[in-house]
């Protein structure tokens, strides 16, 4: 290990006054009870391992890894120590001693290839549309190929058109642009997430703002970071540093929280600074779409990213955003559902503290309390849409903005 980056590692340690204040706000330590699952504990960990008192093994390797990286216990820290920063260099020291299971290495390969994203998408396409999924799964095929966990999360099939590289304002003589802003989609945004895509260009182009969506973006580099790849992850990050320079942008707005989050912490301030979570965005600019919007008499529930309540903390922003809805029915979810389990890859690592996770979530819902579940987040969205497929809920799983485009295009139309 470089000794310098060992010095880094231990002043971060050494911050930690081990208060456990963190503790009731993780996750991991709430299920297990175990030390070693708390931040405090790994932090302790990755301290005595810098001081050499203790040596890399997989025990080590699996307490440090099964960390969500949720981040809600920087945000209960009252010595602010950078936890998640922390916890992702140290998992850059240790990556080659470490390898990941089959399926995340595959999702990570794919999606930080543009040709790769497109032909998976024309594959999942045929598969979907064909009835091949029904009779695999049938077959137990995914099963067989140690491909389940991975397949159970493939959304329904989504018609879209194919994404333009500038969408103008809809303006008129009488209403004048606001201004441009660049749209990051992302590794998953058309493949997985289409609506979310185009329903975010309808938004901002309805309330005035040009977008911009760069040619030459890629995957934000989330998944690659968090696994300690941090050559392939610094990579990404100059690639979308670069793609979005050519504009003079106002806001280079994130329809993913967990994007939206490794955006804002990218190295180029002039890149990061400007990065916002669309309904954040949105509040920010004070737009106010209510008179635009037909009544929607439905009990939506929300749920809040952990990337977006303890990385971005802009929570509030999408319940502002959608009370604008009229007679909407808005609930959140209670402050003890901590964290869905998703994480980036997580699900496909750990799969038991996952679905333990995951299940706490679904207990609570169920059709008869909730119409819509809505998500800021696609990795969150496509974990917990697949739960509630597995329990036969019949419960919609989207994004924030998609339930306020359907209410605009519904009042476009009428």
């Amino acid at each position: 290990m470089n000794q310098n980056n060992k010095q880094k590692l231990l002043a971060v340690a050494d911050s930690c006054v081990k208060c456990g204040l963190c503790l009731p706000h993780c996750p991991t330590y709430t299920h297990t009870q175990n030390e070693n699952e708390s931040p405090r504990g790994r932090i302790a960990l990755i301290q005595a391992w810098s001081n050499g008192q203790l040596p890399i093994s997989p025990n080590l390797l699996n307490h440090i890894d099964s960390c969500l990286l949720c981040r809600a216990c920087e945000k209960a820290c009252p010595a602010v120590v950078p936890y998640g920063k922390f916890i992702d260099d140290f998992r850059a020291e240790v990556h080659e001693d470490k390898k990941p299971p089959f399926t995340a290495r595959l999702l990570k390969n794919i999606v930080q290839n543009k040709n790769s994203l497109h032909i998976l998408k024309q594959t999942l396409n045929f598969y979907q549309k064909h009835n091949i999924q029904a009779l695999a799964r049938r077959l137990r095929v995914p099963t067989l190929f140690g491909l389940k966990k991975l397949e159970r999360l493939i959304p329904l099939p989504q018609e879209a058109p194919i994404l333009q590289t500038y969408y103008p304002a809809k303006t008129t003589k009488k209403k004048e642009t606001k201004g441009d802003v660049g749209l990051f989609v992302g590794c998953m945004g058309e493949l997985a997430d289409s609506e979310t895509v185009f329903s975010t260009i309808d938004i901002l182009t309805c309330v005035g703002f040009n977008v911009h969506v760069p040619q030459h973006q890629t995957c934000c580099g989330a998944l690659a970071l968090h696994e300690g790849d941090k050559n392939t992850s610094d990579h990404l990050a100059t690639q979308n540093t670069n793609a979005f320079s050519q504009e003079n942008l106002q806001a280079i707005i994130s329809i993913a929280s967990g994007c939206g989050s490794t955006l804002r912490e990218y190295n180029t301030v002039e890149f990061s600074s400007k990065v916002m979570d669309i309904s954040h965005f949105l509040m920010q600019k004070e737009i106010d779409l209510s008179n635009l919007l037909v009544a929607l008499k439905a009990k939506v529930t929300l749920h809040s990213p952990c990337s977006l309540k303890n990385g971005l903390r802009t929570e509030k922003s999408v319940v502002k955003l959608l009370q604008q809805i009229p007679q909407i029915a808005l609930t959140t979810l209670p402050e003890t559902i901590q964290c869905c389990g998703a994480a980036g890859s997580y699900s496909l690592r750990h799969e038991k503290m996952a679905q333990t996770l995951l299940d706490e979530l679904l207990d609570i819902t169920s059709p008869q309390s909730t119409d819509y579940l809505v998500s800021s987040n696609i990795g969150c969205s496509l974990h917990i849409a697949a739960g509630l497929r597995e329990k036969n809920m019949n419960i919609a799983v989207i994004h924030p903005i998609v339930l306020l485009a359907r209410q605009l295009k519904t009042a476009k139309a009428s």
